[in-house]
């Protein structure tokens, strides 16, 4: 670790050293802490999730008050998409706050599952994925972008400019005007996220959650074909649907390294969301699932990025596979998960964190939590490789819940 001219240690370097220890399989001074953040930024500290949906900066407070009081080593920052955007282009994938007349301010926004790919649609996907993304995804997805149902991008690249004249029509010309807004709207909330981010690490707090990255698999199942089309694609042609994961990874994987890349980021973020055990069979897991997970990874380690895994759901019967990673440079965050036969399974090869009940910090008292703090530190942190984190992203909480966590961990969790 670098010093500073006091010759003291900074403490984002403290903070950051102790959870890299950790993901090599090593152990630090002690246990790390890395909450996994959600909604409480909002819910729990007097802002409400529409505001932060117009103007993130508007989490700031919020944001310092909750590193107050629970210190973590690494900082899961405040994370909202931005409404305006929504809202411009008339978005059929999300309710957000406002969106219809019964979401209130504190409305937790929600992706819809919708196909935007259809049984008779994989020939055309396949054939043109690029052309089939911008004229029927984009087309279908967004109210707004209905217009782009007629742009042909192989018109623009014909031996004359005449091919250009085409974008002058009424609902390309309006598509392609919102497209513009949105990124205007974008680009200023993304602002604001930026300062936010600079804010955390000038304050010493490492941050993750800001750089996301989907497992292509996910990537299809949740942007294009559907959580639940896609599950039982796999039973009826999993070829196809192979085909059509690894073609969009070859694009989605290069295009995740070069924004990481650019954004200097030290960890991504993977929510696994149509990987639980209840969606497909331990081989299918292996055969289908996995491959092109394991390509990201191994991408983003190429690149000096700590990939963050949040197994999502019921990960009981997928162990054997998550062990075929290299070892010392993944964490995987669990829900439901035998930590016991996680630390077996995975100890020495990857660092394991999470499966702290939520619900525990929501409904539970101070002494439960405590107890279950010792618990999960007593199978969890022998031989390092660990971090305390939760099972799912808190969104409401007992405060003095989530300080006797804190402080349950900074007075069991010393080596």
């Amino acid at each position: 670790m670098s010093e500073n001219m006091t010759g003291q240690i900074p403490p984002i370097a403290v903070r950051d050293g102790r959870v890299q220890t950790a993901v090599k399989g090593m152990t630090p001074d002690r246990v790390p802490f890395v909450p996994s953040l959600g909604n409480v930024y909002c819910l729990e500290y007097g802002v409400t999730i529409k505001e932060a949906m117009t103007d993130i900066r508007s989490v700031i407070p919020a944001m310092d008050q909750i590193c107050r009081e629970i210190d973590p080593d690494a900082l899961f920052v405040p994370t909202f998409f931005p409404m305006k955007t929504m809202e411009r282009l008339d978005s059929k994938c999300m309710g957000w706050p406002g969106s219809k007349p019964e979401f209130g301010d504190n409305a937790v926004y929600q992706v819809f599952d919708n196909s935007y790919l259809e049984d008779d649609d994989y020939e055309e996907f396949l054939k043109d994925p690029s052309r089939f993304l911008i004229q029927k995804v984009l087309a279908r997805k967004y109210g707004a972008l209905g217009g782009m149902s007629m742009f042909n991008p192989y018109a623009l690249c014909g031996t004359t400019v005449l091919g250009f004249g085409a974008l002058a029509a009424p609902p390309v010309k309006a598509a392609l005007e919102s497209m513009l807004d949105a990124a205007r709207i974008t680009s200023e909330y993304l602002q604001g996220m930026m300062e936010l981010s600079m804010h955390a690490i000038q304050n010493g707090y490492p941050i993750w959650g800001d750089f996301v990255v989907m497992n292509p698999f996910d990537e299809f199942a949740d942007n294009i074909r559907g959580l639940v089309n896609t599950v039982m694609d796999l039973k009826m042609d999993p070829d196809l649907l192979e085909e059509a994961v690894n073609r969009l990874a070859d694009v989605t994987i290069p295009g995740a390294i070069a924004q990481g890349k650019m954004m200097h980021a030290k960890y991504a973020f993977i929510p696994l969301h149509a990987g639980v055990d209840e969606f497909m069979s331990p081989e299918d897991y292996h055969d289908y699932y996995w491959p092109p997970l394991k390509r990201l990874l191994d991408e983003l380690i190429k690149n000096d990025i700590t990939p963050m895994v949040m197994c999502e759901g019921t990960y009981y019967t997928r162990l054997e596979t998550l062990k075929e990673i290299q070892k010392g440079k993944v964490v995987y965050f669990f829900e439901k998960q035998d930590m016991k036969k996680a630390k077996e399974e995975l100890g020495g090869i990857a660092c394991i964190a999470g499966n702290f009940d939520t619900g525990l910090l929501m409904h539970g008292t101070k002494e439960a939590v405590v107890e279950e703090t010792k618990r999960l530190l007593d199978i969890c942190a022998p031989g390092g490789g660990y971090i305390m984190s939760n099972s799912m992203s808190i969104d409401q909480c007992k405060r003095e819940n989530l300080t006797a966590w804190y402080e349950a961990v900074m007075k069991y969790g010393k080596y």
